[in-house]
């Protein structure tokens, strides 16, 4: 079985260390599809989506993660999300008075910005959120930094992405036990110093090609690691009739109908998957309706 769009989790059966590996395919190409962007752009939402999938793996929620990157540089904004069951989409936007670089530049690409975790949890729970300024040379670096400000955690991640796959691998090191003593706590730190070093040998090639089993052992083959049955990844893009009549609703009827007079047909476009929803008069007569008062038995008419 091809380990593409798949998102394994493993664990060090003798340390207090853990992994996520995701590798995506129809899942990064499906989620591109309706989008043209440039090739480090490309990559880099490539990746987004990646780590994205990774992190909803590693937070404990049921929902939506997004992660945002709000950048000065040629990227003014990016946006991945995924579902705790393991459904991606994402977008990236330019600058358009910025140059994009030729090649693979994140700094130059983002500029100052800031990236923004944010878990949203639905039923009336207050969304949660996490923001650490844009400090890294790699969004990979950013999310590290992500997960030592807002999680306390310590974490290591490796991405890569090309036009036909995408992929990662985030490893974490979990509290060593308050009674474990000084001497077990210097052993896991050496542990996961070396495993850290380890990870950060892997190729991209290696993210984007290599079978999964082969590649752990050689990464951490001197530990033993308990390898989880697979999760399935895909694209699947959330907009429905029902949230784009809300939005229309929000604008306001006035709004609404301006647009009608000018184009003779207001039309909304997802931005992630590009579905055009259409509203003619009749449709924008039935979405601004108000319902009619119930009758009173015995009223007159």
């Amino acid at each position: 079985m091809d380990d593409v769009d798949q998102l394994r989790r493993f664990l060090f059966e003798n340390e207090p260390l853990r992994g996520h590996w995701v590798r995506l395919e129809e899942s990064w190409l499906a989620a591109r599809t309706h989008q043209s962007l440039p090739p480090a752009v490309n990559r880099l939402l490539g990746e987004a989506l990646a780590a994205v999938s990774l992190l909803a793996a590693a937070l404990k929620f049921r929902g939506t993660l997004t992660l945002q990157v709000t950048g000065g540089g040629s990227l003014s904004l990016l946006i991945a999300q995924a579902t705790h069951d393991q459904h991606l989409r994402g977008i990236a936007q330019l600058r358009e008075d910025t140059p994009v670089p030729v090649e693979e530049d994140f700094r130059a690409l983002v500029g100052e910005g800031r990236l923004v975790v944010t878990v949203d949890a639905g039923d009336g729970v207050p969304p949660w959120q996490g923001i650490v300024p844009l400090s890294g040379n790699t969004l990979s670096e950013c999310l590290e930094s992500y997960f030592e400000t807002s999680e306390q955690l310590p974490t290591r991640l490796v991405l890569s992405a090309n036009e036909h796959r995408a992929g990662g691998i985030l490893l974490q090191k979990l509290p060593t036990p308050s009674d474990a003593g000084e001497a077990a706590e210097g052993h896991v730190r050496d542990v996961w110093d070396e495993a850290a070093l380890f990870l950060k040998t892997v190729q991209p090639h290696e993210l984007l090609d290599a079978p999964l089993e082969p590649l752990l052992q050689v990464v951490f083959g001197e530990h033993d690691l308990r390898l989880f049955e697979p999760d399935r990844v895909r694209f699947q893009c959330r907009c429905d009739e029902e949230r784009v009549a809300s939005l229309l609703q929000g604008l306001g009827e006035a709004e609404v109908r301006s647009v009608l007079e000018e184009q003779g047909m207001v039309t909304v476009t997802c931005e992630f998957c590009q579905r055009p929803y259409r509203y003619d008069a009749i449709d924008v007569a039935q979405l601004f309706a108000v319902a009619p008062l119930p009758e009173v038995p015995g009223s007159l008419n």
